[in-house]
């Protein structure tokens, strides 16, 4: 008995201190079957369950401390779940070259300060952010992030800082600014990202205009890129969205360490979504991005979507995509944890049923 009321007490006196200090574990979990055509050397069809369709399977702890005056300290830590097989991590994108990595999403600690936010650490950059707002829902089945090969849009780096502005007076807008270190010995700029954008909104017309650039391990420039977007939402809460991304390789002997690109490269997203329930929003994207001087690598989706909302937290949906490869490209209509690689130039279709659960 005594034991028993010392393991309670204990308990008791963690989470009290956990909400103290305000810290939360929270994530997602994604999975859903799935079916594809058009799949290797035979271009057979694939059936069988995905994770992360509609939006990656995570985990994490984040808290927070306001410290007066409005300053507040925060932390946050998250990690990829493949909740189809258990396993977690994985291997991080980024100008370090770290590699597989735990806390493959985020870790950062930052100061919110009555000028901004300020985060440091590993964490996406404002062109994957923007890129996935202003996408049909963002998705990893035939939605615009899994179209990363010609642009830099689908990017997280570590050895970083972000700058957010509070919202400004000006059109409702905000600044962002990141900056990644490449830390390369004896090269001060090397390795370096670097990126800066505004959104704003008139009325209901919200958008972005995006600039990133990053030099390679010499210091060398390898590319740059811009992005802009809008999006309207109508009276009946019909949403249209559209962006555009520019990228222009410069040095294809220097290049940055795991954020290279060898290529001209550009595309775009244009969606619409409509409720046609209370709790229930269809939709449709178009997709495209290619090297700019090379037709054969281009690659298209044409996304169907609906969503179902059975509570706040708990989501179910349906899509359906269309992917057609340029004759050099072998894309994937899904992005995580389901090998359907394609032959060059071969075209695939397919569809994916699922549920999504927030905690």
């Amino acid at each position: 008995m005594k034991k028993s009321m010392s393991l309670v007490l204990t308990v008791v006196a963690f989470t009290g201190s956990v909400q103290a200090a305000s810290v939360k574990v929270y994530g997602r979990l994604d999975a859903g079957l799935m079916s594809i055509s058009g799949v290797g050397v035979n271009d057979k069809t694939l059936s069988g369950l995905a994770y992360g369709a509609l939006s990656s399977s995570r985990w994490g702890i984040k808290g927070q401390e306001t410290l007066g005056g409005g300053y507040e300290a925060f932390f946050a830590l998250e990690s990829e779940a493949h909740n189809d097989t258990g396993a977690s991590g994985g291997n991080n994108k980024t100008g370090s070259g770290v590699g597989s990595v735990y806390w493959k999403r985020k870790s950062i600690v930052g100061l919110k300060t009555p000028i901004g936010k300020v985060s440091l650490g590993l964490n996406k950059t404002i062109d994957k952010i923007l890129g996935g707002n202003f996408d049909l829902v963002n998705s990893n089945f035939a939605g615009f992030k899994t179209l990363g090969d010609y642009l830099a849009t689908t990017d997280r780096i570590d050895n970083a800082v972000f700058f957010e502005t509070p919202n400004l007076d000006f059109f409702r807008s905000k600044i962002y600014i990141d900056r990644q270190f490449g830390e390369v010995g004896g090269e001060v700029s090397g390795n370096a990202r670097t990126g800066i954008a505004a959104t704003f909104k008139i009325a209901t017309v919200e958008g972005f205009i995006a600039y990133s650039e990053a030099n390679g391990s010499k210091g060398s420039n390898d590319w740059n890129q811009y992005g802009l977007g809008l999006k309207y939402r109508n009276d009946n809460n019909i949403v249209f969205k559209g962006q555009y991304w520019n990228l222009s390789a410069k040095s294809n002997t220097d290049s940055t360490s795991g954020l290279g690109y060898s290529s001209d490269g550009e595309g775009y997203s244009i969606s619409v979504m409509a409720p046609v329930r209370i709790q229930t929003k269809i939709g449709v994207g178009f997709h495209s991005t290619e090297q700019s001087d090379n037709t054969a690598e281009k690659i298209e989706i044409t996304q169907l979507v609906m969503l179902h909302s059975f509570s706040k937290k708990v989501t179910g949906y349906v899509m359906v995509g269309k992917l057609n490869n340029g004759l050099s490209a072998n894309h994937e209509l899904h992005k995580k944890g389901f090998d359907s690689q394609p032959e060059n130039g071969i075209d695939q279709d397919g569809y994916t049923v699922g549920l999504r659960i927030k905690f």
